[in-house]
C-alpha cells in the first residue's frame, strides 16, 4: 500500500523518497520530498529508538532550538528537522511546538505504545489529510494518495461542495469527500492503534488581545518593521539557491528590501509583454543589485490548456479554483537553479483593503457586532457562481441544502476568533485561518512541485503583531511604505504596478494613475492588458474543450448536478447571453478531478509547453 501511495505523490522522477515499514508490517511511514531542504534520511528516531518520525517541510529556527535541546542533554545523530521534533516533544511535550517557526507536517510513531501522532505548523500551511478505516488510519499530504485504497469511500461531501461553489474555496476541515478530513492548523491528532481511538487537539490557540486606543502609531509601525525583518531573515537561511517571485506590487518588494545584501538571491517576474510588473520589478532588482529574470505570459499556453488544467487538478486534488495560467511557468524555477522560492502571500495582512474577497470597505470598518460581521462576510465572500442561473445547478437532493450548509460552514469558521474585537479584526483572523490555509496553501502545492516555498509574511511573531494592531494602521500602503522608508527608500519611487502610482503619492495622483491603467487596458495599449481573459478564452479558443468536457454524459450523469442547468450554463456563456466564467472553471476543475480521482483516469506527468525566461 505505501508503495502505491508514494507513487501517487511522486510528481517528478527526481523526487527523493524515504520510507520505513514496521517489522510486522503493522505500520508504515514515508516521505516524498524535493531534496532541497531538511535533507537527512528519514524516519528520524530518538536516542532509544522508541519514537520514529517523518516530516515534510522545515523549521526555520532549527539551529536555535537544536542548541537549546543539546544543552538540555539530548544527543543529535543527524541534522534532520524531524529529529528535532522528537527531542523537543520528549523535552516539553506539545508546548514545544507552540514556539516553532516553520511550515511543516509530521508523523510520529510511538513504537512500544503503538500510538501515532500527526502534527502540523501553527498556520496549517502544509496540508495533511486523513481517513479512518476499520482497524487503521491512513494519512497523506495529498488526497489522491489516500484514494489508492479501495476501502476509502468516494461519497461526495455536500458541505465541501457547498463551500467550493458558493465561496470558491473550501473551509474548515472539510474536503469534497465525506470520508477524508484535513488536519486543522496547530493540531495534534493522536491515534491509538490498540482500540482505534482518535483524539484531535489544538496545541496552540490565538489569545485575543485588548485594543490600546492610545497606541503610538509610529512605535507600532517600528515594531512591525522589526518583526518582519526577523521573519525575512529566518526564511533566507540554509540555502545558497534562493529565489524571489517579484512583482511590481508591494508585498514582494518589501521582502526584497529586507533580504540581507550578502545572501545570493535571484528574482523572477511574470507578466504580459511590456507590463508595469516587468518594468517595476526590473527597476527594483537593479536597485537591489539582484540578477533578474522575466517570464512573458501570453496566450500560447492555451494550446495545452487541457493538459495544464489537468496537472493543476492533479497537484491540488481538485480543491483549488484557478485559471491555471501559471502552470507552464513552474519549470522556470528549476531551470534557473532556484531551490527555495520566497513569495509574498499573506502580505495582504498589512493592507486588508486590497485582499481579494476579504477586502475591507467602509461598511466593514463600521461593523459593531457579530451579526453585522456575518452579514458582511456572507455578502463579500460569496463567489456569485450560483447567481443568475436559469435553474438550480445542483440536483434536487443536493440543491435544498447548498446555501444553508455554506452559511453554517462560514459561521463555524468564525468560532476561533470569538472574543476578538472590534468585529472588523475578525476579518484578519478569518483571512489567516481560511483564505491562507485553504486557498493559498493549495496554490503553494503547485509551486511546491518544483521548489520549496517560504512565505515571510506567515511568521508567528509578525502575524500576532498584525492581528493585534489597530485596523487603521493596517490599511493602504501605511506599513510597507514605512518599512521601505527605513530599509530601502529608493523603492518608494518605483511605480506600484497595482495602481500605477509611486508609493506615498497623493490621492489625486493615485486616482489619475488608476484611471490611466483602466483606460489603457480597455483600449488595448500594449503592456496594459490583463494577465488573462478567461471568459473570452472559454468562448473562443477553449470552446471545444468546454463542450467536450461538461456536455459529456460522464459529467451530466454523475447525479450531483442538474444536467439541464449544466447545459444551460455552457450554452448561455458560449452564446454571450451570460457571464459564467468562474462557474465554468469550477465545473471543469470538479469534473477533471472526478475523472482522475473517482473514475481512475491516468494523468500524464510534466508539461508540453514551457516558454523561455528572459534574463534582464
Amino acid at each position: 500500500m505505501v508503495d502505491t501511495m508514494a507513487r501517487r505523490m511522486k510528481h517528478h522522477e527526481w523526487y527523493v523518497e524515504h520510507r520505513h515499514v514496521g517489522r510486522f508490517h503493522d505500520y508504515a511511514l514515508a516521505r516524498m520530498s524535493l531534496g532541497f531542504v531538511n535533507k537527512a534520511v528519514q524516519p528520524a528516531s530518538n536516542e532509544t529508538g522508541a519514537l520514529l518520525a517523518v516530516m515534510e517541510g522545515e523549521v526555520y529556527n532549527y539551529e536555535e532550538e537544536r542548541r537549546v535541546l543539546k544543552a538540555a542533554g539530548h544527543v543529535f545523530r543527524t541534522d534532520s528537522h524531524a529529529e528535532l521534533l522528537l527531542h523537543g516533544f520528549e523535552q516539553e511535550g506539545q508546548a514545544f511546538f507552540r514556539r516553532l517557526h516553520g511550515m511543516f507536517v509530521a508523523a510520529v510513531w510511538d513504537v512500544p505504545n503503538r500510538r501515532l501522532m500527526l502534527i502540523n505548523d501553527r498556520f496549517g500551511m502544509k496540508p495533511l489529510y486523513y481517513t479512518e478505516l476499520p482497524g487503521r488510519l491512513l494519512f497523506a499530504s495529498e488526497i489522491k494518495a489516500l484514494l489508492v485504497d479501495p476501502e476509502v469511500s468516494r461519497r461526495p461531501h455536500l458541505r465541501g461542495l457547498s463551500q467550493f461553489f458558493v465561496y470558491g474555496q473550501l473551509l474548515g476541515e472539510d474536503t469534497m469527500l465525506e470520508a477524508i478530513r484535513l488536519l486543522p492548523a496547530a493540531s495534534w491528532l493522536t491515534y491509538e492503534a490498540r482500540g482505534g481511538r482518535i483524539l484531535l487537539e489544538k496545541y496552540w490557540h490565538h489569545e485575543p488581545q485588548s485594543q490600546n486606543v492610545d497606541v503610538d502609531e509610529t512605535d507600532f509601525l517600528d515594531q512591525i518593521d522589526d518583526a518582519f525583518c526577523r521573519a525575512v531573515d529566518r526564511r533566507t537561511q540554509g540555502t545558497a539557491r534562493l529565489g524571489l517571485s517579484l512583482s511590481g506590487g508591494l508585498d514582494a518588494r518589501t521582502i526584497l528590501a529586507l533580504v540581507n545584501r550578502e545572501k545570493p538571491l535571484s528574482t523572477v517576474t511574470l507578466g504580459v509583454q511590456g507590463s508595469l510588473d516587468h518594468k517595476s520589478a526590473a527597476q527594483l532588482a537593479r536597485l537591489a543589485g539582484r540578477p533578474h529574470h522575466r517570464y512573458v505570459l501570453n496566450t500560447a499556453f492555451l494550446d495545452c490548456f487541457e493538459e495544464h488544467l489537468t496537472r493543476m487538478v492533479h497537484l491540488t486534488d481538485g480543491h483549488y479554483l484557478s485559471q491555471c495560467i501559471v502552470m507552464p511557468t513552474l519549470p522556470i524555477y528549476r531551470d534557473l537553479g532556484i531551490e527555495v522560492l520566497l513569495r509574498g502571500h499573506a502580505g495582504e495582512l498589512m493592507h486588508m483593503d486590497k485582499a481579494y474577497a476579504f477586502s475591507l470597505d467602509e461598511a466593514a470598518l463600521q461593523m459593531r457586532d457579530d451579526a453585522a460581521l456575518e452579514t458582511w462576510l456572507a455578502r463579500r465572500l460569496r463567489a456569485h457562481m450560483l447567481d443568475d442561473l436559469a435553474e438550480p445547478l445542483f440536483a434536487p437532493e443536493y440543491h435544498k441544502h447548498i446555501e444553508e450548509l455554506a452559511a453554517q460552514s462560514l459561521r463555524d469558521s468564525l468560532r476561533d476568533s470569538q472574543g476578538v474585537g472590534p468585529p472588523v479584526q475578525r476579518v484578519w483572523h478569518l483571512f489567516v485561518s481560511e483564505r491562507l490555509r485553504r486557498e493559498t496553501a493549495l496554490s503553494m502545492m503547485k509551486f511546491g512541485s518544483q521548489v520549496d516555498t517560504r512565505l515571510p509574511y506567515m511568521d508567528n511573531d509578525l502575524v500576532d503583531l498584525l492581528l493585534a494592531a489597530p485596523p487603521t494602521i493596517k490599511l493602504a500602503e501605511n506599513i510597507q511604505a514605512h518599512i521601505m522608508r527605513r530599509r530601502m527608500p529608493a523603492f518608494l519611487d518605483v511605480v506600484n504596478a497595482n495602481n500605477g502610482a509611486r508609493l506615498g503619492a497623493g490621492r489625486f495622483a493615485k486616482r489619475f494613475a488608476e484611471l490611466k491603467l483602466k483606460v489603457f487596458a480597455k483600449v488595448g495599449v500594449p503592456g496594459y492588458q490583463p494577465y488573462e481573459r478567461l471568459g473570452l478564452w472559454l468562448r473562443r479558443e477553449l470552446r471545444t474543450y468546454v463542450e467536450k468536457t461538461l456536455l459529456d454524459p460522464r459529467c451530466l450523469e454523475r447525479g450531483i448536478f442538474n444536467p439541464n442547468a449544466v447545459q444551460s450554463v455552457v450554452r448561455r456563456h458560449l452564446n454571450k447571453e451570460a457571464n459564467h466564467t468562474f462557474l465554468l472553471m469550477a465545473l471543469l476543475i470538479f469534473e477533471t478531478g472526478q475523472r482522475e480521482f473517482i473514475d481512475g483516469v491516468a494523468v500524464p506527468r510534466g508539461s508540453s509547453y514551457v516558454a523561455p525566461a528572459t534574463k534582464i
